[in-house]
């Protein structure tokens, strides 16, 4: 039993081994406040939620109660949390193609190869892959369009995806999570590398 006296800077301390202490995937994403809850998980439940957390978990103290309720919970249920957990009614199905849902969860089990289809496609289909799903779509409108070989209209495209993937790999090359899984994975990120694959 920990001592009643115990002031903020000795709890703080103590956050701070106990943060040190985590698998290494888990050090960046986990604030002080959620550090004995993370610590107090099994292993496996702490792979678990890096795993998620790398998948594009947002919310870490409700994926706490989750994996503390159920250390398999699966990476979907923790992104896509089942209903007793969800205070909002239920939303209308998205008014996206079928054909971007599956472009989707084709691109998740390339980046993720070990996850099953059945939460790949769960994880297409929610919250956290809004983003990813308004792009896909807008992709799709680009190559539809009428407009595309017309020279401005493919230069401006052209250099607006070029700006996009800078910025993207400027984003990668700031944070340590995302460069390390992009160096364990076959996918290139770098326009060179990019490149050195096609050739």
């Amino acid at each position: 039993m920990r001592r009643m006296s115990e002031t903020y800077q000795s709890k703080r301390e103590r956050w701070q081994r106990m943060l040190e202490s985590l698998p290494e995937g888990l050090r960046g994403h986990v604030s002080l406040r959620n550090v004995e809850a993370v610590s107090a998980l099994t292993p496996q439940a702490q792979e678990r939620l890096e795993e998620a957390i790398q998948a594009g978990l947002k919310r870490i103290p409700r994926a706490l109660e989750q994996l503390r309720t159920n250390p398999n919970t699966s990476v979907a249920d923790l992104l896509i949390p089942p209903t007793q957990f969800v205070a909002e009614p239920p939303q209308p199905e998205p008014e996206f193609p079928g054909h971007i849902q599956k472009q989707l969860a084709d691109l998740i089990q390339a980046c993720f190869p070990d996850m099953p289809r059945i939460s790949a496609e769960a994880l297409a289909n929610s919250d956290v892959m809004d983003v990813a799903r308004n792009v896909a779509q807008a992709h799709d409108r680009l190559f539809k369009s009428n407009h595309v070989r017309t020279d401005f209209v493919m230069m401006v495209l052209h250099s607006l995806m070029r700006q996009t993937l800078e910025r993207l790999e400027e984003v990668i090359e700031a944070t340590p999570a995302l460069r390390h899984n992009f160096n364990q994975s076959q996918l290139p990120w770098k326009s060179n590398d990019r490149r050195n694959t096609n050739a």
